[in-house]
């Protein structure tokens, strides 16, 4: 191994450990749970929907997000204020909403 390799890999090998310190502070404060409202739901089918459609094979990993996007906000625009309260004191999101998510999919990509 040449010297500026070693010199790349001891440097990046700090760099994790020095990532794993903070990630563990990080996790040992108590951290205090987010109030569940309709765009933390929406934003969770958003992350879903990237997660699953990026995955397949053959996806368009460049309009992946924008169309995850538009189907997330498809998809909580029929909710209701008191089907979001549910979800918040069930602190579940229905697979209900994550079908609607993945059937406006098709319709967003473009």
């Amino acid at each position: 191994m040449s010297a500026a390799v070693l010199r790349r890999a001891v440097s990046i090998l700090a760099s994790a450990g020095f990532a794993l310190t903070i990630a563990g502070v990080a996790s040992a404060q108590a951290i205090p749970d987010k109030e569940i409202n309709r765009d933390l739901v929406r934003r969770a089918l958003l992350d879903t929907c990237v997660y699953a459609e990026a995955a397949k094979e053959g996806a368009k990993k460049e309009k992946v997000v924008d169309a995850c996007q538009c189907a997330s906000f498809k998809a909580m625009k029929p909710i209701k204020p008191e089907e979001v309260a549910k979800i918040s004191s069930d602190r579940a999101i229905p697979d209900e909403l994550y079908t609607a998510t993945t059937e406006a999919y098709e319709s967003c990509v473009r």
